[in-house]
């Protein structure tokens, strides 16, 4: 992983929002509020795009944007409200690259993390690994492999998706609300795998 010094060059706020018709498709619209525009196809955009269905519900989603500039590179990255607040044009950061690719952001000494585009086909792989892994280890301490069918041995693919989530996350960051939900997901699934082997 690559660290830049970077620069907080402006911010904007607004909110995303998509209209739901029963009739007619779908419209959506985004609001910007303050520091620019946002990029869109064909060039950029500011201000307000409205569109709606008669009938139909609206759903509005807040985002907060820092625009930061570090060497050969500008864009935009999402941030909480409170740094938004806080955030100054001028402020020094660090940006977190992964093979050209901006997985991080220290900024007002707040940490955020971005999932690389790669980050979904690692999962899978770290998951079969895993279970390679487990299924080769059983067969050498065990030398029956048959045995990998028992009941209690079910549990073992949930925890290598445990495994590989935490592996994933590892490697590309990750919020810590995930972190926890994953430990707490793959300590089940050994709980459960120690559980079904006493019971059984």
């Amino acid at each position: 992983m690559r660290r830049e010094a970077g620069t907080v060059l402006d911010r904007r706020t607004g909110e995303h929002c998509t209209s739901n018709g029963t009739s007619g498709g779908t419209t959506g619209g985004v609001t910007t509020i303050g520091g620019g525009g946002m990029a869109g196809a064909g060039g950029s955009m500011g201000g307000t795009v409205t569109g709606g269905v008669a009938g139909g519900g609206t759903t509005c989603t807040r985002y907060h944007d820092v625009k930061v500039e570090w060497p050969d590179r500008t864009a935009w990255l999402a941030v909480g409200s409170q740094t938004y607040d806080e955030v100054r044009t001028g402020d020094r950061s660090e940006v977190r690259l992964w093979r050209g690719e901006v997985v991080g952001l220290e900024v007002r000494g707040r940490t955020y993390s971005y999932a690389p585009s790669s980050q979904s086909g690692v999962l899978p792989w770290l998951a079969l690994g895993c279970l390679l892994l487990a299924a080769g280890a059983w067969g050498a301490m065990s030398g029956r492999l048959s045995g990998l069918l028992a009941f209690p041995n079910f549990g073992w693919p949930f925890v290598a998706v445990g495994v590989g989530w935490l592996g994933s996350m590892a490697l590309f960051g990750g919020h810590p609300l995930v972190w926890g939900f994953a430990i707490l997901w793959t300590g089940f699934a050994v709980f459960w795998i120690v559980s079904a082997w006493r019971t059984g």
